[in-house]
């Protein structure tokens, strides 16, 4: 199994260092990409992969994790994809896309399936398994965490969320690879409280709640957690990565 980060950053993240929401993660059933943020389709498109995805999962309906989807869809169909599409999303995110094109769904030259995400079982396939839990972020609509399992490996995409979330550290409990958001750091931990995110030693402890072998901070604001970098230095563990946009993980 392979993890593929798009983007890493988060929606006020400035410059361009740091995409919007992305990820792309290779499984024995199939290729599913967890939330697209503006610009997902150009890193898909250049690895020859838009015609080839199976599955897209999005967290919630912010910006910066699902509005990179319409574009994707439209290319999709651009670069000749004939197999069907199963998009798992809140229901805003399919009106959002009526929205901003609103012939698209019907338009293109293959089937997409629009599936409302909800807590519980969402897909079990032989390679691949997806549950959902609510997560905590107040400020959007729905937001969803996703557990996938394929392969004897388990991942867990928190999306936007408080930490001591109590569904989300539910379904993360005794997964293999924990991607957490750490929009903030220590010293901007109150603008995190009040928009409902985790900072980085927040995230860590989730991790070691979790039981994760492996932790992956993503959803990175370079203007509210400038010490990223120093801080995951200073906590000295092998078992906490900074994603970074285009690493590749084998998991």
């Amino acid at each position: 199994m392979y993890l593929h980060v798009i983007g890493s950053g988060a929606g006020g993240s400035p410059g361009s260092r740091r995409w919007r929401a992305a990820n792309l993660l290779e499984a024995e059933g199939g290729l599913a990409v967890v939330d697209c943020g503006v610009g997902c389709h150009y890193r898909l498109s250049d690895r020859g992969l838009l015609a080839e995805i199976d599955y897209v999962f999005v967290t919630h309906s912010h910006m910066d994790h699902f509005l990179g989807l319409p574009e994707a869809l439209f290319q999709a169909h651009i670069e000749g994809r004939r197999k069907k599409l199963v998009v798992v999303a809140p229901k805003i995110v399919a009106r959002s896309i009526e929205a901003v094109s609103p012939n698209l769904l019907k338009a293109v030259n293959y089937q997409i399936e629009m599936r409302q995400a909800a807590p519980g079982p969402l897909l079990e396939l032989p390679g691949l398994k997806v549950e959902a839990a609510h997560a905590c972020h107040h400020t959007a609509e729905e937001a969803y965490a996703y557990r996938l399992e394929g392969g004897g490996t388990s991942l867990l995409f928190t999306g936007d969320t408080s930490p001591n979330c109590g569904p989300v550290r539910r379904l993360g409990r005794g997964v293999d690879v924990l991607i957490h958001e750490a929009t903030c750091n220590e010293q901007n931990a109150e603008i995190c409280a009040k928009y409902a995110h985790t900072t980085t030693l927040q995230a860590v402890r989730e991790a070691d709640a979790a039981g994760a072998h492996l932790l992956v901070l993503t959803h990175i604001d370079d203007g509210f957690n400038p010490t990223i970098h120093r801080d995951v230095k200073n906590i000295g563990r092998k078992d906490v990565v900074i994603a970074e946009d285009n690493m590749w993980l084998r998991i």
